[in-house]
């Protein structure tokens, strides 16, 4: 596949919508944060929008989870600051790096355990095992329902992981390392179908926020890539990624994801 520069100045174009156009989803507003004498987080601004897919890069332990966290709202910031959702609080699910699922039961019965907690408790059983069902196959497990997780490889593990979020059917996506333990191939293919997952219109997904460490990783998937610095961390640049949607295999041809690597080395390298 090949990319001249006016692909690159085409997608610079369509990704440069006017700020006041696009829908904020969740905001954080001069957040900082400590556990007892331990600065985490000082002053964290960030606006999420609507239906766009945001990454988090920065140093081991300089506090991206945390920030995912506070998005959460299982912790609170430290006063003076705010987490907003100016829309209303959307439904917000979360992926962590490990799957997390519980050894004795199947990848169906995993799901309908968390559609029977929290908001979903009064659900009727009928519509948690359709609810778990749907998104067995929006993942492409649904061959693979009744298998446990030993069963199953890393990779399928963490599509059954990340069904499970989808089928509570948030609108905002949290997700901290959510491949960091795969193996090379099957990470590139998952990242290629989270994506498809996320510009699917059989699913509520709009928002998606991605912890990573990898650079790579971040601007393939991105439209923005969030640098944090070191602890404690603050948001050093937001970074544009100027590559046009959807993503394909082969896009690291494209020259806007050659300066956005080396643009996030560069940072990373002087951190």
């Amino acid at each position: 596949m090949l990319f001249t520069t006016n692909d690159l100045q085409e997608s610079r174009v369509r990704g440069a919508a006017r700020p006041d156009q696009r829908e904020i989803a969740l905001s954080l507003k001069g957040c900082s944060l400590s556990f007892g004498d331990v600065k985490v987080l000082s002053n964290v601004s960030l606006d999420v929008y609507k239906n766009e897919f945001v990454s988090i890069l920065g140093p081991s332990g300089c506090g991206k989870s945390t920030t995912l966290r506070l998005m959460l709202e299982l912790l609170a910031p430290n006063a003076g600051g705010e987490v907003v959702f100016p829309s209303g609080k959307p439904s917000i699910g979360i992926v962590f790096q490990k799957p997390v699922l519980m050894p004795w039961l199947s990848a169906i019965q995993n799901i309908e355990l968390t559609l029977s907690m929290g908001p979903n408790r009064e659900m009727p059983k009928e519509e948690r095992r359709d609810k778990a069902e749907s998104a067995l196959q929006l993942v492409g497990l649904q061959d693979f329902r009744n298998h446990f997780p030993h069963q199953l490889s890393g990779g399928m593990q963490q599509r059954v992981a990340i069904a499970r979020a989808l089928a509570a059917d948030p609108t905002v996506l949290l997700m901290d390392e959510p491949f960091g333990a795969l193996d090379e191939f099957t990470r590139e293919r998952l990242n290629f179908e989270l994506l498809r997952l996320w510009e699917s219109p059989d699913n509520s997904l709009s928002s998606v926020v991605m912890v990573t460490h990898s650079i790579q990783e971040s601007v393939m998937m991105s439209d923005r890539v969030v640098m944090m610095s070191p602890r404690p961390a603050g948001v050093e640049k937001i970074v544009d990624v100027p590559l046009p949607r959807p993503r394909e295999v082969g896009m690291e041809e494209h020259p806007g994801f050659y300066q956005t690597v080396n643009e996030l080395r560069k940072m990373v390298k002087h951190q």
